[in-house]
């Protein structure tokens, strides 16, 4: 390989680096400013600093990933995975489907089951569709 093709190259995943880092960047901002507003609301609730960080660094680690790994099949395997983990996490975050708030002397619980398996279902076509852009991916000649 030239020294040509090697900065050609190497310029390319620079660009890519510095694409997948400000898309991340702005999406990291909307997930500081969307904690400052729920912060006022859900400041009563035990572990939602815990939930909302793992969910947090999560997409940002997939948001990450997945535009870094752009025009390969890596992508697709990064988007299975991400429809995967949304899966677990909402059906974990969410007690599967129960929420129950302890006032004083007074317990308050919301049975959500229905909406739970919408969100579950809805995540298995995303899955599904990764799945399938992947064989698509793969079952494209490559280009010269």
């Amino acid at each position: 390989m030239s020294d040509a093709e090697t900065s050609g190259t190497r310029g390319k995943l620079v660009f890519k680096i510095a694409k997948a880092t400000a898309i991340t960047a702005l999406m990291g901002g909307v997930f500081l400013i969307l904690w400052f507003f729920t912060s006022i609301f859900a400041a009563s609730f035990l572990h939602y600093w815990t939930l909302f960080a793992i969910f947090a660094w999560a997409m940002l680690f997939f948001t990450f990933a997945t535009t870094l790994s752009e025009g390969t099949i890596y992508k697709y395997i990064l988007l299975v995975i991400r429809a995967f983990f949304l899966i677990v996490y909402v059906a974990y975050a969410t007690n599967y489907g129960l929420f129950s708030i302890n006032f004083e002397g007074f317990t308050l619980t919301i049975e959500f089951i229905p909406l739970l398996a919408l969100m579950i279902f809805a995540n298995l076509l995303e899955l599904a569709r990764g799945v399938l852009r992947a064989i698509e991916f793969a079952s494209q000649s490559p280009k010269d």
